[in-house]
């Protein structure tokens, strides 16, 4: 930075951070120990603009300084949260490092959350003033600090070994398995679920990923040697996959838990820091940096960072090397609108209005209980719920029957002893979204089969079965995310496959019935997952891809595919220190053209002995070729 960029940065530096008892004013830090080298971290478009705005605040007096810096709180466009966010982000990067620099504090060891507002200036001295330095809020330090924390982290976990990274994996296994009560307990608490609910599909299958990395990570990440063409003899292919960078994860609201610590282990044993976002309405504060801290991840490995969807945008324009988000359609096309701008590689989860097959040929009481199992399981509250039950004509009254008698026993409530089937919901604007499908399909003809005693506002929905709906009705089109489910019939395969396809959505199915059948009418179907003779297993099973076509996302997680998603795939072709001239290399001359097209037509169409002399011909005359 020149000279006026430094005394912009001063003075702006002193307007802030004033310094009071033993914290020193921001220009009496350290700044020529630390400045060079976050210049040197920051991306060259955000240094530029930086170094600019410092140029101009060289050049104003300290009270306009005062004066942008007071309006630009209020604002909350781009402008401004670059001056607002930004500015504050590094200024308290430098300042915080320079007075550790100096002696004054011992490191600092930052909580790793913020607030959707900054503190304004006089509760900041205020804190500052009362502050230990050892748990100051990153509240105080914005979303460029932990940004850029994520990205110094990045370089320590990139050096560790695949191994040494997976000793942390096994530790954080029997973490969780350690306090599975006490995680269960803080679930229950934010999510109102069945105990059981929470037990078989946070705790059960976050372990079972956590097994699958300990086993699968060293092979899916290792160097991978692939063929190399006749024509390049003697070289070497390789594919190499490296970290790459800081990956923010968005996450949503109906698996709290699961949704945390899997993509952030993802991300872990990939080489790759994370910042991790959670759905405000289930944030889990504190529980997942304690159970990640007992296992051994250092502080900013994974940083959580605590807000609404501003913060997320604010995160986005910091920049990650990739995002991983599941949650809604709507969101999921903002993010990659905003992402886009950057070209940061996204990756989304979204929702599903996962179709159920029954065929003649199936065991109708298997398949009844798979469907009230997969249609209420966490409330209906879940991606690859059973949103659509279609039944073979056939089979259907005996079917329908059975349903509902599954259906009616089934108990609710929040329970402490594992003894409830089904709990409550979690958002009441979830709530809000199931009533008023309900309430459409009614208004046009279908019925309630059961869950008749709901007041449509109550949190504690009941299982609802319905009966005549269409696919006119948006109860069969827009995704319920709650425990409705209804129930049509088929005529046929032909039907089904039609029936089941009619959707934006395309995340998962199961088919019912005789093995070879429900193969054949599974690869018909649109979708990128299925369960064939089962339900919600297909996601299941750590080592198989999961993901969805349409409007269901785009991308691939879980299995060696999705471990791979988070790493920068590198193609290297490795040839000798040898003299040898390759032989497509200058000068081009005529003969050289006559010996490379005899090559070309033996080598495809498989005349290795024509290939071999008209090779051997073009590597000698390629060695001394002169310009004709």
């Amino acid at each position: 930075m020149n000279a006026l960029a430094i005394k912009g940065l001063k003075k702006v530096g002193d307007i802030l951070l004033p310094g009071e008892g033993a914290f020193p004013r921001f220009s009496q830090t350290q700044l020529e120990t630390q400045l060079p080298r976050l210049m040197d971290e920051m991306y060259e478009d955000d240094r530029s603009g930086f170094i600019l705005l410092m140029n101009i605040f060289g050049l104003l007096p300290s009270f306009v300084v005062r004066l942008i810096l007071w309006t630009a709180s209020f604002g909350h466009g781009s402008v401004f949260r670059q001056i607002h966010i930004g500015v504050r982000g590094v200024l308290f990067t430098l300042y915080y490092s320079g007075i550790d620099q100096q002696g004054i504090l011992p490191a600092l060891n930052y909580s790793t959350t913020i607030n959707t507002k900054l503190p304004q200036d006089d509760e900041m001295q205020e804190l500052l003033r009362n502050a230990n330095p050892l748990t100051m809020p990153a509240s105080l330090l914005g979303p460029t600090l932990i940004m850029e924390k994520a990205r110094i982290a990045h370089e320590s976990i990139r050096t560790l070994s695949v191994s040494d990274r997976l000793k942390t994996i096994k530790r954080l296994r029997f973490v969780v398995l350690k306090r599975q009560e006490e995680i269960i307990d803080a679930i229950q608490v934010e999510t109102h679920k069945a105990r059981t609910d929470v037990l078989t599909s946070e705790i059960f299958p976050l372990l079972e990923h956590l097994a699958f990395l300990e086993a699968a990570t060293e092979d899916a990440l290792k160097d991978e040697t692939v063929p190399t063409p006749a024509a390049m003899m003697g070289k070497k292919s390789q594919v190499w996959y490296e970290s790459m960078g800081v990956v923010l994860v968005i996450s949503p609201w109906n698996y709290p838990f699961y949704q945390a610590i899997t993509p952030i282990t993802c991300a872990f044993v990939t080489g790759n820091a994370c910042v991790y976002k959670p759905s405000e309405l289930t944030p889990l504060q504190g529980l997942v940096e304690s159970v990640l801290t007992e296992a051994g991840f250092a502080p900013d490995w994974a940083q959580i960072v605590y807000g609404d969807g501003r913060v997320a945008q604010e995160l986005i324009d910091l920049r990650p090397n990739k995002i991983f988000f599941t949650g809604s359609v709507a969101t999921g096309k903002k993010i990659m609108a905003q992402a886009s701008q950057y070209l940061i590689p996204v990756e989304l989860e979204l929702g599903g209005k996962d179709p159920m097959l029954v065929f003649a040929s199936a065991n109708i009481q298997r398949s009844v209980k798979g469907a009230v199992w997969g249609a209420f399981t966490n409330s209906g509250q879940s991606c690859t719920s059973v949103e659509r039950l279609y039944v073979q004509d056939s089979i259907y009254p005996e079917f329908k029957t059975l349903l509902l008698s599954e259906v009616k026993a089934m108990t609710l409530g929040v329970d402490s002893d594992g003894n409830k089937d089904m709990g409550a919901m979690i958002s009441e604007k979830q709530v809000k979204i199931v009533a008023d499908l309900v309430k459409d399909a009614l208004a046009q003809g279908a019925v309630m089969l059961t869950g008749q005693e709901w007041d449509f506002h109550n949190k504690m929905i009941p299982p609802i079965v319905l009966e005549g709906t269409t696919h006119a009705m948006r109860i069969n089109q827009e995704e319920i995310f709650g425990p409705v489910l209804p129930l049509m019939r088929f005529s046929d395969e032909a039907e089904a496959i039609r029936l089941a396809n009619d959707s934006t959505f395309g995340l998962s199915a199961s088919v019912w019935g005789e093995k070879a059948q429900v193969l054949r009418v599974s690869r018909q179907l649109v979708t990128g997952n299925i369960s064939v003779n089962n339900v919600m297993v297909s996601e299941g099973n750590h080592a198989l891809p999961f993901g969805g076509v349409k409007d269901s996302g785009i991308g691939r997680y879980k299995g060696v595919m999705g471990l791979r998603s988070f790493c920068t795939v590198k193609s290297v072709l490795v040839d000798g220190n040898s003299k040898k001239i390759e032989a497509n290399w200058y000068p081009y001359t005529t003969k050289k053209y006559r010996l490379l097209s005899r090559l070309v037509q033996s080598l495809f169409l498989k005349k290795w002995i024509g290939f071999a002399v008209n090779g051997l011909k073009l590597e000698t005359y390629s060695q001394k070729a002169r310009r004709d």
